[in-house]
C-alpha cells in the first residue's frame, strides 16, 4: 500500500498507514443458484380488428422461497419482454416481498439498467410476475442467482478510545452502498451524484436511502425499492483505492423506476465541496454506515460522530471521529460549516487513542474527475444503442433517455449528411417510460452522417449525447458490412491464449458471468451474440495481476485493399493513462513480425467500444491483398495496487458497400426480347434534383458487344417497329440522340452514360432540364435477328425536383 504523505507531517502519515485499514464491511449473505424459467409466455391475441397492445395481463408468476433469509436479491440470465417499449406496448417484471410489501416494477430500460437484477427485498419470499399486452408477442425471464442475507459477526474496530460514541443519524445526503458495504454520499455537482472510496468501487451496484433499522441479529434491512437505485457504471471514475490520501471514486445512479425521481432529488440534500481547514479548531463529523453491535439493531446503519482534525497535509487528512467497517467512502465534514472536505478511507484508531483517515477533496486526479463526469454525472441525456452503419435510403429511429429531469420540449436530434454541411434539427418525441425518439432520414450511398443529441437541463444547463455534441457527434456509415472474415466468439475459430508473467486474468471465451460482486467485469458481450472473450471469466476478484496475458487470431483473410479491420473492446483501469494498457498487434505474415497499431489506456467506462484499424494503417503494417493476416491483443498489468479487466468482441475484416437508390420510373416495358433471349433492361442511379446534375443511365441484358446509344424526350409514345426495329420506340415528341456518345456493351453486354443535365440533346439544340419536368430515357441498340437489325430497352421516367 503507498502513502502520499505531505511535507511536515510524514512521521504522523507513515505510522497512520502502518496501522491503517480500510473500511469494507459486506453485509453477510451467501450467493445460491437458484434456476427458474418461466419459458416463452404470451398474452393472448389481440382482438379481431384490433391493433396489438391495449391492458397489460399477467403471463406468468413463480415463487421464489430461501427458507431463514433475512432478505433476497435476484438474478436473471436473461429477461426478454414483449411488446415495444417504444411504442408504449412493452411489458413489465414485477417483484413483491410478501413479508413487507416491498414492490418494484421494471420495464426493459430498468431491466438493462438494474444489468438484470433486482433491488434488495426484506424476508425469505419474493413472488415475481411476467406482464405483457395481448397480441405484442412473448417473454420469457431466466432466474440464475439470489443472493440470501444470513445474521453477521459484528465488531467495533476503529473506535477512538474505549467506548463507541456514534450516535443514530438521519442526514439525507448519505446513503449505504452495497453489495460491498460502503457509505456515498451526494454531493452538489449538476447531477447529483456520489463520492465513495476507490478501494469500495469494485463491486458496487445499489445505493440505499432511508435505511431503517437492522433486525436483533443484526442483519441489515432494507428501505422500499423506492429507496433504492442502481449505479450507473459508465460514470464511474476510481483509482481503486492506492493508500491513505489516495483512495477515491466518483460515481452516478440512474433515477428510481418507481418515483421517476433522481437520488438528489428525492433526497432533498447535497454536500457542498470544499478544501479541509487548517488543524487546530476544527471539528470533523463521519457520518456512515459502520457496523455496531450495541445494539444489534443498529448495524449498518446510519450514525454519525465528531472529533478534532488532527492532520492536513498533502491529500491526507486525519482526525479522531469514531469510525467502523462500513464507514469508508462517508463524508469527511467540516462541523464548523457543515461542508464535506474529504472521503473517510481507513481505520486508524484504538482503544488507546489514533486517528482515522482519509482523502482530502484537493487530491488533483479527484478535481480531474469531478471536472471531467461521465455517464449520469455528466448530466442530461444519453441516445441508447447509437447506430455506426445505416441502411441505404431507410429512415432510422434514434432513441434518446434523460439522465435526469430536462425541459419540455427541449430533446432534440440533430443530424447531416456529412462533416461538410450543416446540421438540422428534429424535435424528438416523447415515447414514454422516458424515452424519446426521432428519425434519422434515409441517406444515399457515399453520405457520412453525423448525429448528435441536445437537451436543457434545469441543472446543468445544456447537455449532449455524445458529450461534446455538435464538437463531437456519432458517426456512422451507409451500406452493408461485407467481411472476409468475422467472429462473434459463438464457436472457437481457433484463437490462442498465452499468460506472460500474470497471476490471473487469463483470457476466456464465454458469456461474461456479470458478477454483482465485481464491478470491473462487463455485464454482457459486446455485439449482443452472447460470447465474447474477456479476461479470466469467473466471479470475484479475477483482475489480470502481475504481467500480461495475450490472445492471438487465427489466420484472417484480407481479401480486398479496401478493407479494414474492426473490432469491439472493453477496458476497465484503476489507473489510467500510464503503465496498464490493451495493446493491438497487426501481423501480415502469419505471425512472423508484429506491428502495434494500438496502445487503449482509458477506462471504456463500464462498456463496449468500437474501433477500426484503417486499410492506411493495414498498409503501414504490410497488409496486402492476400496477406496471412493475424491479430493479437495484450492487456497488461504493471501496478500491482491496480486493477485491468479487459474484453475483445465483434472482430471483422471486411468493408462497408452500397449500392446506390435506382431513380425514376419504367415505362412502356418490358421490351422486346433480343437475341440474348430476354428483354433488355433500363435504370438510373443517382439523384431527382436536378441542380444535383448527378444521373448514371444504364442499359443491360444487351446481346455482348454490340453497339448503341441512348433518346431523350419530355413526351412518351408507343411506336412498335420504329427504325425498322423489333421492338418498342417508347418516347414521342422532340427525340433527342445522344448519337455523339455510341458506347460498346462489351462480354457484359451493357451501357451506361452519366448525363449531362445542363445540356440534353435535342432537335433544335441542346437544352437544361429543369425542376418539375418529367424527362423520359431510353436506349437503342444493335441486334441482329431474322426479320431486324436494332433493339430498345424500355423507357425510364425520371421527374426532377
Amino acid at each position: 500500500m503507498r502513502v502520499l504523505p505531505g511535507a511536515g507531517a510524514l512521521s504522523i502519515a507513515l505510522l497512520a498507514a502502518q496501522a491503517a485499514s480500510a473500511q469494507v464491511e459486506a453485509p453477510s449473505f451467501t450467493n445460491v443458484p437458484y434456476v427458474h424459467d418461466t419459458g416463452w409466455v404470451a398474452a393472448p391475441a389481440a382482438p379481431s380488428g384490433r391493433a396489438a397492445g391495449g391492458p397489460l395481463e399477467m403471463v406468468a408468476s413463480f415463487t421464489v422461497e430461501q427458507k431463514g433469509a433475512e432478505w433476497l436479491r435476484l438474478y436473471f440470465s436473461d429477461v426478454a419482454l414483449a411488446g415495444d417499449l417504444l411504442a408504449g406496448t412493452g411489458g413489465e417484471l414485477r417483484m413483491l416481498a410478501l413479508e413487507d410489501g416491498g414492490f418494484q416494477r421494471m420495464n426493459a430500460l430498468e431491466v438493462e439498467r438494474w444489468q438484470r437484477s433486482t433491488a434488495y427485498f426484506n424476508g425469505d419470499t419474493v413472488v415475481v410476475e411476467v406482464w405483457a399486452r395481448p397480441g405484442t408477442g412473448k417473454s420469457r425471464v431466466q432466474l440464475d442467482v439470489v443472493d440470501m442475507g444470513v445474521p453477521p459477526q459484528l465488531d467495533s474496530r476503529s473506535i477512538c478510545g474505549p467506548t463507541d460514541d456514534r450516535i443514530p443519524s438521519t442526514d439525507p445526503r448519505a446513503g449505504r452502498l452495497l453489495p460491498v458495504g460502503c457509505t456515498a454520499w451526494l454531493i452538489d455537482d449538476c447531477a447529483g451524484c456520489f463520492l465513495t472510496a476507490g478501494h469500495c468501487t469494485g463491486n458496487i451496484s445499489v445505493v440505499e436511502f432511508n435505511v431503517p433499522p437492522s433486525s436483533g441479529s443484526g442483519s441489515i434491512n432494507h428501505p422500499g425499492p423506492e429507496d433504492q437505485y442502481p449505479v450507473d457504471g459508465s460514470s464511474l471514475q476510481s483509482n481503486g483505492g492506492q493508500g491513505v490520501g489516495n483512495d477515491w471514486a466518483y460515481f452516478g445512479t440512474f433515477e428510481n423506476g418507481m418515483t421517476g425521481m433522481t437520488a438528489a432529488d428525492a433526497q432533498g440534500s447535497t454536500f457542498s465541496l470544499t478544501p479541509p481547514p487548517p488543524v487546530g479548531s476544527a471539528t470533523i463529523r463521519i457520518t456512515g454506515f459502520g457496523t455496531d453491535n450495541t445494539p444489534p439493531t443498529r448495524n449498518q446503519t446510519q450514525q454519525t460522530n465528531t472529533g478534532p482534525l488532527v492532520t492536513n497535509s498533502g491529500t491526507t487528512v486525519q482526525y479522531r471521529a469514531d469510525t467502523t467497517g462500513g464507514n469508508s467512502g462517508s463524508p469527511v465534514i467540516w462541523e464548523e460549516n457543515g461542508t464535506a472536505v474529504g472521503i473517510h478511507t481507513h481505520g486508524g484508531c484504538g482503544s488507546g487513542g489514533g486517528q482515522n483517515s482519509g482523502t482530502s477533496f484537493v487530491h488533483p486526479a479527484l478535481q480531474g474527475a469531478l471536472s471531467t463526469p461521465r455517464g449520469v454525472c455528466a448530466g442530461g441525456i444519453q441516445v441508447q444503442d447509437p447506430p455506426a452503419l445505416l441502411d441505404r435510403a431507410v429512415p432510422t429511429t434514434i432513441a434518446a433517455v434523460p439522465l435526469g429531469p430536462v425541459t419540455a420540449g427541449s430533446v432534440t436530434l440533430h443530424e447531416r449528411s456529412s462533416s461538410a454541411g450543416m446540421f438540422s434539427s428534429i424535435v424528438m418525441t416523447d415515447a414514454g417510460n422516458g424515452v424519446f425518439t426521432a428519425d434519422l432520414p434515409g441517406y444515399a450511398c457515399g453520405d457520412t452522417p453525423q448525429f448528435y443529441v441536445s437537451a436543457q437541463s434545469p441543472a446543468c444547463g445544456q447537455v449532449f449525447s455524445p458529450s461534446a455534441g455538435p464538437a463531437g457527434p456519432f458517426d456512422a456509415e451507409v451500406g452493408t458490412a461485407v467481411a472476409s472474415f468475422a467472429d462473434d466468439f459463438q464457436t472457437n475459430l481457433g484463437w490462442q491464449t498465452e499468460i506472460l508473467g500474470a497471476s490471473s486474468g487469463q483470457w476466456q471465451r464465454g458469456v461474461p458471468v456479470n458478477d454483482p460482486n465485481w464491478q470491473y467485469d462487463p455485464a454482457s458481450d459486446g455485439d449482443g451474440s452472447g460470447r465474447c472473450y474477456v479476461t479470466q471469466n469467473q466471479n470475484g476478484n479475477t483482475d489480470i495481476d502481475g504481467g500480461a496475458v495475450r490472445l492471438t487470431s487465427p489466420v484472417a483473410s484480407y481479401a480486398s485493399a479496401t478493407a479494414s479491420v474492426r473490432y469491439l473492446y472493453y477496458l476497465e483501469l484503476t489507473r489510467e493513462n500510464a503503465e496498464d494498457a490493451l495493446v493491438v498487434e497487426i501481423s501480415a505474415n502469419g505471425g512472423t513480425s508484429w506491428t502495434q497499431v494500438r496502445r487503449h489506456d482509458d477506462s471504456t467506462g463500464g462498456g463496449w467500444v468500437a474501433d477500426e484499424i484503417t486499410p492506411a494503417e493495414l498498409a503501414s503494417a504490410g497488409v496486402t491483398v492476400g496477406s496471412q493476416l493475424r491479430m493479437r491483443f495484450t492487456a497488461n498489468d504493471d501496478d500491482t495496487q491496480s486493477i485491468v479487466e479487459a474484453g475483445v468482441d465483434g472482430v471483422l475484416v471486411g468493408e462497408i458497400t452500397c449500392d446506390p437508390l435506382d431513380i425514376g420510373t419504367s415505362e412502356c416495358g418490358p421490351a422486346v426480347s433480343n437475341s440474348t433471349g430476354f428483354p433488355a433492361t433500363l435504370r438510373a442511379r443517382g439523384s431527382e434534383t436536378a441542380a444535383d446534375n448527378d444521373v448514371l443511365l444504364i442499359a443491360e441484358t444487351l446481346p455482348a458487344n454490340t453497339s448503341g446509344y441512348f433518346l431523350a424526350s419530355t413526351d412518351a409514345a408507343f411506336l412498335p417497329g420504329a427504325g425498322g426495329s423489333s421492338g418498342n420506340l417508347c418516347l414521342g415528341g422532340s427525340i433527342g440522340r445522344y448519337a455523339g456518345n455510341v458506347m460498346n456493351s462489351g462480354a457484359a453486354g451493357a451501357i451506361q452514360l452519366q448525363l449531362d443535365l445542363t445540356s440534353v440533346p435535342q432537335p433544335m439544340g441542346s437544352v437544361a432540364v429543369m425542376a418539375g419536368e418529367t424527362w423520359r430515357f431510353q436506349a437503342w441498340f444493335r441486334d441482329f435477328t431474322l426479320f431486324a437489325t436494332s433493339n430498345f430497352t424500355p423507357a425510364l421516367a425520371i421527374t426532377f425536383d
